[in-house]
């Protein structure tokens, strides 16, 4: 995750905790400037299984946790479809910014 609220085009076992890493610095950083979520631009993801996703989830519970929402803006084919073989469909669909920009 850059500065600019982008996903990653990996987002799997193998970035994850770096990505895990970088989530906490950008959380301790700018959740007090963030309103009242974040929009995440996830076109980019070509490459995301069951770690990549639950890196999302934590992510979402730790925005919940500040009164904040985590939005994903135009996810991508592998992101939706990895979301639904897990069977959080609705989890995203209920997070997708529609016409969000990052």
């Amino acid at each position: 995750m850059d500065a600019q609220r982008r996903l990653p085009p990996e987002l799997t076992i193998y970035t994850a905790s770096e990505l895990c890493a970088q989530a906490r610095t950008w959380l301790a950083e700018h959740t007090a400037d963030s309103g009242d979520g974040w929009t995440l631009e996830a076109s980019a993801v070509d490459q995301v299984d069951a770690a990549g996703v639950q890196l999302l989830l934590s992510l979402a519970r730790s925005l919940e946790d500040r009164s904040q929402a985590l939005r994903l803006a135009q996810p991508s084919t592998p992101l939706v479809d990895a979301c639904a073989a897990l069977g959080l469909a609705g989890w995203l669909s209920d997070r997708t910014a529609q016409g969000a920009t990052p």
